[in-house]
């Protein structure tokens, strides 16, 4: 018997299609309006970076790194004023626009952006060594988030896959339409986890040897990542902390071949979600190794590399959250999500068929994960 499909019982009738569904009147309005919730944003994270930035060069910071004062509070009070402005900007934006709840739940669904904004934002502040690379990586981060907040958005009314993004509810509640709560965790959730683990990544190298030295952005990176190890069992908690980034990045990959024939796309999709999730098993390994804080031994390697793959397999259970809005119903939504493990298609009635399909994830991650790394 097949595992029950939790979104048809939350949402009977899912809306699924593809471009070729869109009737008149398509939404550009909402999305204009929508829109004008990330211009500011962008603003407020550049401004962000500058001041982390000056703080380095400036060596200005060097003196908070001496005061009796954990690092994470630093970093929570020197972001905390921008979130709050980028919070203001977007209540001004929702009153312009209509007011009332409408800006209310329009507001509620920009805010996890903005900590994504600001969360990016600062490990690229951290990794630049000048404000010519930090302009760099902060309009490259700009161009990838706001493509994850509007292109989905645009399918608002015609595809689940619109949930992938937390504008979706900003159109929807800019139309009247209603967002229920599961929706909107479904749509906030992952930026949210993902700018909380990009801090901590940040959080890494806030330290003197990584704060005034000119190391490239690659070699900070795996510093940052590196920061994070402490001993084996720390593989498998970055290897969890990494699924919202590939949480988000398979859902855009999903909204970015949506519109490609299914011959096509499937393949695609295949390929990339198999590149995304080695790479988020395997890049903390690679640091760890580098630097030597895993010694290079056949022992360790397969003991790192097993509890990256458990640590990767027990979190991307979380993933499963996807039948809330009926991905499932979407043939590239199964195809993302039930080679996740998560278990959308049908299987055997045999206990131990289902065990052992439940457990083949854990294998395959098991393995790859000990030969990328």
């Amino acid at each position: 018997s097949a595992i029950p499909n939790v979104g048809d019982a939350l949402f009977p009738d899912p809306a699924s299609g593809s471009p070729a569904d869109i009737r008149p009147p398509f939404p550009f309005a909402s999305l204009i309006l929508a829109f004008a919730f990330l211009v500011p944003l962008n603003f407020v994270a550049q401004a962000y970076g500058s001041t982390i930035l000056d703080e380095r060069i400036g060596r200005r910071g060097e003196l908070l790194l001496v005061v009796p004062v954990e690092p994470g509070d630093v970093v929570a009070g020197k972001t905390l004023p921008y979130l709050l402005a980028s919070v203001a900007v977007s209540i001004v934006v929702a009153l312009a626009v209509g007011g009332g709840e409408i800006g209310a739940a329009s507001v509620l669904a920009v805010v996890p952006l903005a900590v994504l904004y600001l969360a990016g934002t600062f490990v690229g502040g951290m990794f630049a060594r000048s404000f010519k690379e930090l302009t760099f990586v902060t309009v490259t981060l700009s161009v990838f988030l706001t493509a994850y907040a509007f292109v989905p958005a645009i399918f608002a009314n015609v595809t689940p896959v619109a949930f992938i993004s937390p504008l979706t509810v900003v159109v929807r509640d800019l139309q009247g339409i209603a967002v229920t709560p599961a929706q909107f965790a479904f749509s906030t959730g992952p930026p949210l986890l993902a700018g909380g683990t990009l801090f901590l990544l940040g959080l890494g190298v806030y330290r003197e040897e990584d704060m005034f030295t000119q190391r490239s952005v690659p070699l900070k990176l795996l510093d940052a990542l590196d920061a994070r190890l402490a001993g084996a069992r720390s593989a498998a908690t970055l290897s969890a902390l990494a699924i919202p980034f590939v949480f988000v990045a398979e859902l855009l990959v999903v909204a970015l071949l949506f519109a490609l024939p299914i011959s096509v796309s499937v393949p695609l999709l295949l390929v990339a979600i198999a590149g995304i999730e080695e790479i988020a098993k395997s890049a903390h390994l690679y640091a760890g190794f580098r630097t030597g804080t895993f010694a290079r031994t056949g022992k360790v390697t397969l003991l790192v590399g097993g509890l990256s793959g458990l640590g990767f397999f027990v979190g991307e259970k979380l993933t499963a959250v996807v039948q809330v809005v009926g991905l499932p119903e979407l043939t590239l939504g199964r195809a993302a999500f039930s080679a996740t493990g998560t278990g959308f298609v049908g299987v055997a009635s045999s206990p131990l068929a289902v065990l052992a399909l439940f457990l083949a994830p854990l294998l395959l991650h098991a393995v790859t994960a000990t030969v990328s790394g």
